[in-house]
């Protein structure tokens, strides 16, 4: 990974907007993603600053060693006392005067904190700078994201082969981030979503006690992260002969699925890609039924830029990684999403997703 590479385009940014630095600041994971994006870092509390003139890079003596290995690019100050206190002193020494920060990262107990410290420098709150960056992955990225939807695909394999009636989803979830984790992940990328039978009308349902019985309806919403990328997949499949109504809907949502795959490419809007998929269920009568956007950006994070939904304001770009996942959901009876990861090309998408979906299993 490029992380100068990353902070350059930063920097060329400072100087379009008036800007003598900006500030990228972790206390215990508040930006973790837009940190390790910048620098590799990986831990828990680590500050940035990127200057005009050079860029600065500190964390407590936890992290040190492991900075040293992750950050070889930059210089690692170690924190000598408190965050508050080194930035202070740092920006005063730098002479910086006008310093952009994360708007949508930063809490407003920190933004006030820091300019009560901060004498004689303008903080300029910022969106979406460096998650702007991020929304675009490079080739390494992408098969960063593909080795996670690889390993997400083979655990849904491995678990299918051990459901059986009496399991409870609470056991199902955990054997399976269990496995994940065996099997090379650094952690899941969420909480898993194992839901069965009525469990299932709840798009983010958490596992419970509810045990396996014959005729459910199981969703999973699942992913696996790998060398700090996600995944994100769901599938629904059936223990045994699977009512007629969950087998209409389950075409049905297959059907919309396949139309905003179709959609997906570099050049068409969030809101056209949504449309493309929401209209077949809007027309089979179940719109108020769909009450979530079509899917979202995945990388660092499970959920990220572009979105793609009614009310999104984004345009696809060629290397964007997203989800397609429509859903129809009939409350406390059953629910069906089925959830594609794809790269965005200039003439269309590249599914990452291999588990099949073309039918309702039934195990």
């Amino acid at each position: 990974m490029d992380h100068a590479a990353r902070r350059a385009k930063l920097r060329r940014r400072l100087a379009e907007e008036g800007l003598d630095a900006f500030l990228v600041i972790n206390l215990e994971g508040s930006d973790g993603a837009n940190l390790r994006y910048l620098t590799g870092f990986t831990g828990s509390a680590g500050g940035l600053i990127v200057g005009k003139e050079g860029d600065v890079f500190a964390t407590d003596s936890r992290y040190t060693e492991r900075a040293a290995r992750e950050v070889p690019d930059l210089p690692i100050e170690k924190l000598p006392g408190r965050w508050l206190d080194w930035l202070a002193d740092r920006l005063e020494s730098l002479s910086l005067k006008r310093v952009g920060i994360g708007a949508q990262r930063t809490s407003l107990w920190l933004y006030r904190e820091l300019e009560k410290r901060l004498k004689g420098v303008e903080l300029v709150p910022l969106e979406g700078w460096v998650e702007g960056l991020r929304r675009v992955k490079d080739p390494e990225e992408v098969e960063r994201i593909a080795a996670a939807a690889r390993l997400t695909d083979e655990g849904l394999r491995w678990l299918l082969g051990r459901l059986k009636p009496g399991t409870s989803e609470r056991e199902a979830a955990l054997e399976l981030e269990m496995w994940y984790r065996k099997n090379g992940a650094d952690h899941v990328a969420f909480d898993l979503i194992v839901a069965f039978g009525e469990g299932s009308s709840m798009p983010h349902y958490l596992p419970g006690e509810r045990e396996l019985k014959e005729g459910d309806l199981i969703l999973l919403d699942i992913g696996a992260k790998v060398d700090g990328y996600c995944a994100d997949l769901t599938r629904v499949v059936a223990l045994g002969r699977p009512a007629p109504e969950a087998r209409a809907i389950y075409e049905l949502v297959l059907e919309a699925n396949r139309a905003g795959l179709e959609a997906v490419r570099a050049g068409v809007t969030g809101v056209e890609a949504d449309r493309a998929a929401r209209k077949l269920i809007q027309e089979a009568g179940y719109g108020d039924q769909f009450g979530h956007g079509l899917g979202h950006g995945v990388g660092l994070e499970v959920h990220e830029g572009p979105r793609l939904s009614p009310v999104s304001e984004d345009t696809l770009e060629a290397g964007m990684v997203v989800t397609v996942e429509p859903g129809v959901y009939l409350p406390g009876k059953l629910g069906v999403r089925i959830e594609d990861l794809v790269v965005v090309r200039p003439d269309g998408c590249e599914i990452l997703s291999a588990f099949p979906k073309e039918e309702l299993l039934v195990l």
